[in-house]
Order: structure tokens, then sequence, then C-alpha cells
């Protein structure tokens, strides 16, 4: 019994950690989701439009890392940041509603939590960002 519960709590903090390692991904897969479902219904094949929906999650996430890493205007980084962090945000949000409702009632402290979750997996999405650009800043 007691290894299950370690596994469990294993589990958990396992789920959290790609959280907060795959945030800074939500733009580029809800976009490439996007394309790919637009595709596929303009009556392309299956393949085409997943080709077509990872080359542009892939494509969002490239430019958008070249941008914020080239671009030295603090207003046009901030928007960046900002279209990067919030898809991250309401990411985080959901996962951690989804996850606290496995444990506690539907409530204020719920949606408290799932609020401090939100706003923790944007900043570790943002912090993401960032720290792609000072390792490109760095590399000159």
């Amino acid at each position: 019994m007691t290894i299950f519960l370690a596994l469990g709590i294993f589990a958990g903090l396992y789920m959290i950690w790609l959280l907060f390692t795959l945030a800074a991904y939500a733009l580029p897969v809800a976009t490439g989701i996007g394309v790919a479902f637009s595709v596929h219904g303009h009556g392309y094949g299956i393949l085409l439009s997943t080709l077509a929906g990872c080359a542009t999650g892939i494509a969002i996430l490239i430019i958008g890392r070249v941008l914020f890493a080239v671009i030295a205007s603090p207003a046009i980084r901030l928007g960046l940041a900002l279209l990067f962090a919030i898809p991250a945000g309401i990411a985080g949000y959901h996962s951690v509603q989804g996850l606290g409702r496995l444990v506690l009632d539907t409530g204020a402290f719920l949606v408290i939590l799932s609020w401090i979750g939100a706003l923790a997996v944007a900043g570790a999405a943002w912090a993401k960002l960032a720290a792609f650009a000072i390792d490109a800043s760095q590399s000159d």
C-alpha cells in the first residue's frame, strides 16, 4: 500500500513538472491543431492536415523565439511574451482545475488555487521564452 502512495505522489509531481515544462508550447500546439482541423475541413486528407498542423506549430514556435531574441523594443517583446504566456496561463488554469477537482470540492478555494496555478504556469512560459532570448544574446 505504501508503494502505491509513493508512486501516486511521484506521478502527481511528474504531471506538475510536465505542465510547467510544456507550458511554453501552448500557443504553437493550439495554432497547429487549429490549422490541422481547418485544412482537414477543407477536404484534404489526414496526412496533409497533420503535416500542415505540425509545420504551423513549429513555425510559430521558431518565429516567436527568434523575434523575441532579435527585437530590442520592450513593448514588442512584452506583446510577444504575452502572446505565449496567456495561452499557457489558460492551459495552467484548466490543468490545476482538473487536478484539483480530483481532491477538492468545487468552490472558492479551488478557483483561487487555479488562478495561482495559471499565474505560475504563465510565468514559467514567460521565463522559458526569456531564457531562450538570453541564451541567444550570449552566443553573439
